[in-house]
């Protein structure tokens, strides 16, 4: 199984998982002198087993993201996932310098002249720039998840 078919599962499992959840709550408790729809016991059981299902599916996945490279080798996978999320989160940070600059305009005559620190046009640059590298590292793994195998 490849490693995008792996991710694929694991997000079938916990959206199962959150199912089989759902139904055990809405089953404890029934009219008296009915039956349930579903015996939460055996909804017990089952959620217990999907659990289990889902951590193994998580080591595998780990596992084979520090052992799979990509770059030529340069990086492993997990640190590149990690390298994503750090792209986004400071691409998001920066998109928000200028926030409170733009909220100032609404404000009344007697107000202070705020002058910023930080030319905008750099930090949009920057963030261009940043876009590129993230769009550019997250098809990498993108392809790395489509062509490498999950490790047993």
């Amino acid at each position: 199984m490849k490693i995008g078919e792996a991710l694929s599962k694991l997000k079938k499992e916990k959206s199962r998982l959150a199912r089989l959840n759902l139904l055990r709550k809405e089953n404890v408790f029934v009219e008296e002198g009915k039956e349930t729809k579903f015996d939460p016991k055996k909804l017990f059981e089952e959620i217990n087993q999907k659990i289990e299902d889902i951590r193994e599916l998580k080591v595998k996945i780990q596992k084979t993201n520090l052992e799979t490279t990509i770059n030529n080798g340069d990086i492993n996978l997990a640190e590149a996932i990690i390298k994503v999320n750090d792209l986004r989160s400071k691409i998001a940070k920066l998109s928000d310098l200028f926030e409170k600059e733009r909220s100032y305009s609404y404000r009344d005559e007697d107000s202070k002249n705020f002058v910023p620190q930080l030319d905008e046009l750099e930090i949009e640059d920057e963030i261009e720039n940043l876009e590129i590298e993230k769009v550019q590292l997250d098809n990498k793994i993108q392809i790395t998840n489509w062509s490498n195998e999950l490790i047993e």
